[in-house]
């Protein structure tokens, strides 16, 4: 059904976009990552992940419509998709450039490696209570050729230049990918490649620790913890269950933590993201879900601002207020340090400053 559904228009695309940047406004965000464009999106509902929507931002951003800073990775190759893919993909879309690369840019390519958790998707080193290990969602007929595809996918990417962002949720998958991650760059060395799992729910601390060494990152979804935590005891049992997203663990390994809301999975709202951070307590019922992996508010608010910017290689012009730096700035109502968790969600916006010009007030 949904390959049948029109495709919109570039013009709808545009007005898409914009309402989705006026959105993030009244949010206090100006700057943001979209999390995967091109030929492997081509698949998607309305082509959302398509190199159709690349297309949308340009022209905003050639016109002087695109009132927010975004962040793109390429998407080469679709879900269930093959080294082959991937190696068509880069030669198709290549590495697109933007006027102002502070305004839109490529950072990366976007992989997927395997599922999510609650679908019992993410390939574990240990069955789900009813049974089943998961498993990876790249090309092979078995689990032996799906994990030399990825490596190869892995490769590929890092090979031609890029900065890698996998999607990568079970620990036995994250496992591969970071051992992936570090065997590509043994065999073409990079010095600052930057290479991150998105979602690394279940990392253990080899991974970490091997991400720490070479100065790769993780990319975590703290109000996904929120919203699903007590559903979770039941797919992984409350002890894999506590420890999903260990943010705590990370930080303490050196590795640089980022934290998103993976939209529309969750709202926007960087606000819910640092509360659950601080506190790890489950929306439903309020029960703290691991809370030795808990952080304090400095560390959750650099995972939505410095380690964002060093994520997508802008550190050196953002996510910082210092003189010199790009002016994405929030003013919040009351002093920011010392509030208590939970007051983090009802703070006020006051007003987002772009570029010198306020584009929302509230």
């Amino acid at each position: 059904v949904q390959a049948e559904l029109p495709a919109p228009t570039q013009a709808q695309r545009r007005r898409a976009i914009q309402a989705v940047i006026r959105e993030l406004h009244s949010r206090g965000i100006t700057s943001y990552t979209e999390p995967g464009l091109g030929p492997g999106g081509a698949g998607s509902l309305f082509g959302g992940l398509s190199t159709d929507n690349w297309t949308a931002y340009a022209d905003l951003a050639a016109s002087g419509e695109l009132q927010a800073r975004v962040s793109v990775l390429l998407l080469p190759a679709p879900m269930g998709g093959s080294a082959a893919d991937v190696r068509e993909g880069l030669a198709e879309l290549r590495r697109p450039e933007s006027a102002d690369p502070r305004l839109l840019r490529a950072v990366g390519v976007k992989i997927f490696a395997d599922g999510v958790p609650p679908n019992r998707t993410a390939w574990m080193s240990e069955p789900y209570p009813d049974g089943g290990h998961g498993a990876l969602c790249v090309h092979g007929d078995t689990p032996a050729l799906q994990v030399h595809e990825l490596r190869e996918m892995i490769r590929l990417g890092h090979e031609a230049g890029f900065q890698l962002g996998v999607h990568v949720t079970g620990d036995r998958a994250i496992d591969l990918v970071v051992d992936a991650f570090v065997a590509a760059n043994e065999a073409a060395p990079r010095p600052d490649a930057r290479h991150y799992v998105i979602h690394g729910d279940f990392i253990g601390p080899s991974s970490l620790a091997k991400l720490s060494a070479h100065g790769y990152g993780v990319n975590m979804n703290p109000a996904i913890k929120w919203t699903i935590s007590d559903l979770m005891d039941e797919v992984v049992g409350p002890e894999r269950s506590a420890y999903q997203w260990p943010v705590r663990s990370a930080l303490d390994a050196g590795v640089r933590v980022c934290a998103s809301s993976d939209a529309p999975i969750t709202e926007p709202d960087w606000r819910q993201g640092v509360a659950s951070m601080m506190l790890r307590e489950s929306k439903a019922s309020g029960r703290p879900s691991g809370p030795e992996q808990c952080v304090p508010l400095a560390d959750a608010l650099r995972a939505y601002t410095s380690t964002a910017a060093w994520q997508d290689f802008a550190d050196g012009w953002k996510g910082t207020l210092e003189p010199g730096r790009a002016a994405d700035l929030c003013v919040l109502d009351g002093p920011l340090l010392g509030l208590d968790p939970h007051d983090v969600t009802r703070m006020r916006v006051d007003l987002t400053v772009f570029d010198g010009q306020v584009v929302f007030e509230r």
